[in-house]
Formats: structure tokens, sequence, C-alpha cells
């Protein structure tokens, strides 16, 4: 978060709804924009109140629109609770319980590997799809804020994705998740499997991309160059005058001789490449998890 950020946040309803929850999702809107806070992109997915039920139930299908995709994602990898944390935790807890028990492959196979994949493949919906709507978006808002969207999309939302995977792919590699693998071989019980990754992704992205630097065989350069890449970005986004020369409504051929979107440029190049390393080169058995799983 920069000073510049917008707050995106959801009064979450776990249970049944009554008439007072529209006046407090009001009073909450209310005290943010006393606070100073910015507030959500025009998108309608945040600043309104959310029912558990489509989060845990419409994975997948026609019902499972966009909006609904991207609030569950976000809150399984880029949420904090704000005050009584219990219906936050126990809504992730459906969320992954839903991954895990309706994953056949994950509860009945024979293989030693067993990869959470109705998870993986969710999160690279959700990967695609943010791209996919970065260019709906560029075409129906005119180019408007195409590099600061740009730059999130080469960087933060590419986070939140390298997040997803690592936390995933932990599941076979982390000797922390040994038991939880063994009680779902024995007795297809995948209660273990989803306390392991709810410790998991109550760390922040960076956090989960750090400890498979730190627990895995990942060289040096490749931590230097995503951490730094990704710092450096966080402080562009934080100097006011860099932050509105990328947010002014600059189309893609404005934006071209932008010294500020050339730092961007040389900056998602080393992130991605760092990403690259990370996935696909240092660590043999996390490359080969990558490859198996995360293409096909």
């Amino acid at each position: 978060m920069t000073s510049g950020s917008d707050l995106d946040w959801i009064l979450l309803i776990d249970g049944q709804s009554v008439p007072e929850h529209k006046n407090q999702e009001r009073d909450i809107d209310r005290s943010l924009a006393s606070g100073g806070f910015v507030e959500p992109g025009r998108s309608g997915v945040f600043g309104k109140m959310v029912s558990s039920h489509d989060l845990v139930h419409n994975i997948g299908g026609e019902d499972d629109l966009n909006s609904n995709t991207t609030r569950r994602i976000l809150l399984l990898l880029e949420s904090l609770p704000i005050g009584n944390g219990e219906a936050y935790n126990r809504v992730r807890r459906q969320i992954l319980r839903r991954y895990l028990e309706d994953d056949r492959g994950l509860t009945h196979s024979s293989g030693d590997i067993r990869i959470p994949r109705f998870l993986l493949n969710d999160l690279t919906r959700y990967w695609r799809t943010v791209t996919v709507d970065f260019v709906y978006k560029q075409r129906a808002d005119n180019d408007k804020k195409w590099a600061l969207r740009n730059a999130k999309l080469r960087m933060s939302r590419k986070l939140i994705f390298a997040a997803g995977l690592a936390t995933v792919f932990l599941c076979h590699l982390d000797g922390d998740a040994d038991d939880s693998l063994t009680l779902l071989r024995e007795k297809k019980d995948v209660s273990l499997l989803t306390a392991y990754i709810e410790r998991q992704i109550a760390l922040n992205p960076l956090e989960i991309i750090a400890k498979v630097c730190l627990n895995l065989e990942i060289g040096h350069e490749t931590a230097r160059a995503i951490f730094d890449s990704y710092d450096r970005f966080i402080a562009i986004l934080d100097d006011s005058g860099k932050r509105s020369e990328l947010e002014t409504g600059r189309s893609q051929d404005e934006v071209r001789n932008s010294e500020v979107w050339g730092e961007i440029r040389q900056l998602s190049k080393s992130f991605h490449e760092g990403l690259v390393a990370l996935f696909l080169k240092d660590d043999r058995r996390l490359q080969s998890l990558a490859m198996t799983y995360g293409v096909f």
C-alpha cells in the first residue's frame, strides 16, 4: 500500500442478511471518505457488502462472474480483516474446503504428488481473466489510466498469481505439509491440508515468495531481481509526481516517451525474469511442478 492507493473493501456477510447491513455499508463508506481514504474503483467489485454464499458456492459455472472470482481470489491472497476476524477466517476456510474436497484428483489419486489442481486452475483463470480484462478496459475507457493499469498488471497483479502458484506447489515441497498429505492419502481427509494452506495465505504475497526463496534452492540473483524490482516499483507508486504521470489519462502512444514509463518497463522486465528463474530454472523440483502442472 502506498500514499496514493485506493482502499478496496467489502462488508463480508456470513449468515443471515438483515436490513441493518445496508446502513452499515453506508456508515463504512462515509467513515472511510471522512478519513481521507481513496474510494474503490468504479467497477463495483468493492466498496459494498458481499455475501459469503457466492464466494463459497459459485466456483466456476455461469454464476461465477468476474467480480465474484476477483473477490474470492483476493480474499484468499491479498486481504486483511478489520475488527473481528471470525467471519473472515471462517469464509476463507470454507472456500479452501470447496477447492480441496471437490478435487477428486487430489483426494483419490494413487500418485505420490498431490497438488490441489482445482485451486491451481482457478488461480490461473483469475490471472488470465485479469489480463483479458485489461485489454477490455483499455478499449472501454479509451486508454485512460493505461500506463498505471499496465504497470500494475506487470507487477502487483502478477505477484498475486505467483504467490498463488507458490502456495499450491509448497503443498508438495514444504516439509511442514507432510502430515497433511499423509492424512490425505490414508483417509482422504483434507482438514490438515486446509489448515496448512490457511497458514500460508496468512502471509502476504511477497512473504510467500520470500519463503520459497529461503526454503528452496533459489539463487541469490533471482531473489534480488524479484525483491529489488518490486521495491523500486512501490517507490514509484509512492512518489506523487511519478504516480500522477502514470494515471493522468495518458494513452499507450502518449506514454512511450515518458521517463517514468521507461523505469516501469525496466523494472517489470527484471521482475518477470526473476519469477521465470524462480519457477522454471533454479530449483529442479519446483521447475518440474511448474512445467507439469502450471502449463497444462
